[in-house]
């Protein structure tokens, strides 16, 4: 993610991030406390750890921290190993799944809208031509 789509998109993700994991402060203004450069603070944005609010807002497998991606592992293989010392009775295991992309499930919403709104202007219609005949 850039500089530009961190701040478009999640502008108070992207200071609590810069603020907790470099002590950076991202005025209103443009600037930074204690001054950087723009280079600098993109440099930063790129580099932000798994699992820092930025990522946990915009979703997906970076949401996650390191630990908690080594936990979902472990889960996964102690439940296969449960599996197959109960000679692979029940439904084989699976992994949890990664968080989804934020902008993946904003897509989906708004397609979902988009079918209700459909929908409710198709009932509206022919709830009109009904009174009217």
């Amino acid at each position: 993610m850039t500089l530009a789509g961190a701040l478009a998109e999640h502008e108070g993700a992207l200071r609590a991030s810069l603020q907790a994991v470099y002590g950076l402060r991202l005025l209103r203004s443009g600037r930074t406390e204690p001054a950087r450069t723009l280079t600098e603070v993109c440099d930063y944005v790129a580099h932000l750890p798994h699992g820092c609010p930025l990522w946990v807002e915009a979703g997906g497998p970076l949401a996650l921290t390191e630990e908690a991606l080594l936990l979902r592992e472990a889960v996964y293989r102690l439940d296969g190993l449960l599996w197959y010392e109960t000679e692979q009775k029940g439904p084989k295991p699976e992994r949890i799944p990664l968080p989804r992309p934020a902008a993946e499930m904003r897509a989906e919403q708004r397609e979902q809208h988009d079918r209700m709104a459909t929908k409710a202007r198709k009932h509206a219609e022919r709830e009109l031509r009904r009174s009217t005949t």
